[in-house]
């Protein structure tokens, strides 16, 4: 099954948010959907592990009260529906897989 205009509008926008203005270049089609399918798997283990990530600790905090919070924190974190991805995620993912993308791009 081939992607709808939609689909292709839609998947062409998000290049070109990742990518640039060097992604109205690229055909959009089944092979380069399933490569940004795997970006955005990619980007989700990111994502996973920033949830653990505590946040800064503000100056003057109590160190053990701002532990406990942050424990918290994480755990409210991984178990909340999050369908977002962090940017640095998508981002750094993005940046590792560019040249798979323009080996898609080039027909390679």
């Amino acid at each position: 099954m081939s992607l709808t205009v939609a689909e292709k509008y839609n998947l062409r926008i998000f290049l070109v948010t990742i990518y640039g203005p060097q992604a109205n270049y690229w055909p959009v089609n089944d092979e380069m959907f399933n490569l940004t399918y795997k970006l955005l798997s990619e980007s989700k283990k990111c994502s996973d592990v920033m949830d653990l990530v505590p946040r800064p600790m503000p100056i003057g905090a109590n160190p053990a009260k701002w532990l406990a919070k942050e424990v918290r924190s994480m755990i409210l974190r991984k178990i909340k529906e999050r369908k977002g991805h962090y940017a640095i995620c998508v981002k750094s993912t993005s940046l590792r897989m560019k040249t798979e993308f323009n080996l898609k791009a080039a027909g390679l």
